[in-house]
């Protein structure tokens, strides 16, 4: 996963310190009436009028101003569920630090995230993703590519009885004073449950931390202790572990698992057939070889490590047989046609149905220093 250490610790101190300021719900923007703020007026609001919404707490100077608020809350409360407005993910923003931008209010994780978002908004912000075609052809026809795409690998029967799935990686990790070698270790638990352990050295010192998902919470795990990650982050995280190869095919029978054929069309000067799925937060294009229906590629839109917007392509390469699978063990990234590091990896070892200790996914398991 390309969030680096210093990255999640910077997240988990923000939270921490969102948490201690008001545990129930926070007061955003300063007390300003947020109604009149999206109007380009900094009015403070009333402590007896005030609408709680998600993690926030807002004030209103009126009751008329209350009342809009409460008709259409989406148009006056803080954009992308709180999220930093610049580097989105798990990154959560702080309520007194805003901006109105085309008549909707953001916030921001720090003062570098506020300038860069000023500079070049439209690079931060999310667009809406195309609906998905309803026509009953791309739909029989999407999903015929993805039982395909299942057969190549090794089977349904085989994908359906994993109960843990551990891969092993080596990434780089880009640093100003050099190249970093990062090692990752991903463990899913079916159903919901991932843990992801990370080890590098840095100046002769050796770094850890991990991350936690279940279906209760998500928690980063570092400094021997646990730290709850913001809600909003959520559905994020949920794209980073459900885009990888095994989980998004054994997934195919969830109740929101829905696939359309794209069509045929050239990627990189290669032919290939296009399939989209979207299954709860996950949204991407897989690309097949037409002859074999091996994944050739897959694509999805996401942030870089700078938070800017952009399309991600991930080449697979080096299938390699698992336990009656057939799967990759070399992925290239690029972000917007330019190579990303962050997210190319060489797959060290797979392990399929390997006993796993069911403390590993429990947040009192903490690691890292």
């Amino acid at each position: 996963m390309k969030n680096t250490v210093i990255a999640i610790l910077a997240i988990v101190s923000l939270a921490s310190e969102l948490r201690a300021q008001q545990p129930a719900a926070i007061e955003a923007l300063d007390g300003v009436d947020p109604v009149l703020l999206v109007q380009g007026k900094e009015v403070s609001g009333k402590s007896d009028l005030k609408v709680v919404r998600g993690r926030f707490e807002y004030l209103f100077s009126s009751a008329a101003t209350k009342a809009a608020f409460e008709r259409s809350p989406s148009q006056y409360e803080i954009q992308l569920n709180g999220l930093c407005a610049r580097m989105g993910k798990a990154t959560g923003g702080r309520p007194s630090d805003y901006l109105v931008y085309e008549g909707k209010i953001y916030i921001f994780g720090s003062d570098d995230c506020h300038r860069k978002f000023v500079a070049e908004p439209k690079k931060y912000l999310p667009v809406a993703a195309a609906p998905l075609a309803a026509s009953a052809k791309a739909v029989k026809e999407g999903r015929a590519l993805v039982e395909r795409v299942v057969a190549v690998v090794g089977g349904g029967a085989k994908l359906d009885v994993i109960t843990t799935y551990v891969e092993t990686a080596s990434q780089t990790q880009k640093r100003s004073t050099g190249d970093v070698p990062l090692t990752v270790k991903t463990m899913w638990r079916f159903p919901g449950h991932v843990r992801t352990e990370r080890t590098m050295t840095v100046q002769d010192r050796t770094l850890s931390s991990a991350t936690l998902m279940t279906p209760s919470g998500m928690w980063f795990l570092g400094q021997g202790r646990a730290f709850p990650v913001i809600g909003a982050g959520r559905p994020s995280m949920e794209l980073d572990y459900g885009r990888q190869l095994v989980p998004l095919l054994r997934g195919r029978r969830d109740r929101s698992f829905k696939a359309v054929s794209l069509g045929r069309d050239t990627v990189n000067g290669v032919t290939v057939d296009r399939v989209r799925i979207l299954n709860g937060a996950v949204d991407v294009i897989l690309a097949l070889e037409p002859v074999s229906a091996r994944v050739q590629a897959i694509s999805f839109s996401d942030r870089n490590g700078e938070g800017e917007i952009g399309q991600y392509t991930i080449v697979f390469s080096d299938y390699r047989a698992v336990e009656g699978l057939s799967l990759p063990f070399a992925e290239r990234a690029t972000f917007n046609g330019v190579d990303d590091p962050s997210l190319s990896r060489r797959i060290d070892a797979i392990a399929i149905n390997a006993p796993l200790d069911t403390a590993l996914f429990q947040p009192g398991t903490a690691g890292g220093q």
